[in-house]
């Protein structure tokens, strides 16, 4: 296939991000009375603050995603993610210099606001290295929709049918396809289902298998 760029997720992909936030969030939801689940979070996972939100309100009435949830956590995640407390994936660094050596363009396309791409990834010299950013200010929908990701190839100047797109979450991965992109999934907290996985074409262990696949499968 025909593959001249790659997108990239960030929370959960390319930072270690996951994990951290999910603990966060549930010291929050303990200190207000609430359960979270890892079930609860994952469905959250590469949607956007407003359908977050939305979510948060329908799953546990009574709590306040604005002034609870999203506040509490920025206010914990300013003092740690600037200071390099979410690490990147491993591999994250050796894919982009795969990238680099095979001329493909790189971008990433994620549900976050460009401040916190930016110091997530900018802390670990990544932010400068991707040729474009698509983040939640510049579309209507966050994922499932597919706008983040053809934001993204737009950006790039690419065709979305000549994008591989790597995710970790069920919404990126159903976001990549009605995109008509190429998903690639690389799970964090939890394996895809199975309806998640026939919409990709790879489920991969980690960014340090994605250079291989790319080499089998691009012309």
């Amino acid at each position: 296939m025909k593959i001249t760029s790659v997108i990239f997720d960030n929370d959960g992909l390319l930072v270690d991000s996951e994990r951290v936030t999910f603990e966060i969030w549930q010291e929050i939801f303990t200190r207000h009375g609430y359960e979270l689940s890892l079930e609860d979070y994952c469905e959250l996972t590469g949607m956007s603050e407003e359908s977050s939100a939305a979510h948060i309100r329908q799953r546990f009435p009574g709590l306040d995603p604005y002034n609870v949830v999203f506040a509490e956590w920025d206010a914990r995640y300013e003092k740690l993610a600037p200071a390099g407390g979410v690490p990147l994936k491993k591999g994250a660094v050796e894919l982009l210099d795969y990238c680099d050596s095979r001329g493909l363009r790189k971008a990433v396309a994620s549900s976050n606001s460009l401040y916190w791409i930016k110091t997530l990834l900018g802390v670990h010299g990544v932010f400068e290295r991707m040729d474009a950013v698509s983040h939640s200010k510049l579309v209507e929908r966050g994922k499932p929709a597919p706008d983040l990701f053809l934001k993204a190839a737009e950006l790039l100047g690419s065709e979305p049918s000549e994008c591989v797109v790597l995710e970790d979450s069920a919404n990126g991965i159903r976001a990549a396809h009605a995109a008509g992109m190429i998903p690639v999934c690389i799970p964090d907290l939890r394996h895809p289902s199975p309806d998640v996985i026939d919409l990709c074409a790879a489920v991969l262990p980690d960014l340090g298998a994605v250079a291989d696949w790319l080499d089998q499968n691009s012309d």
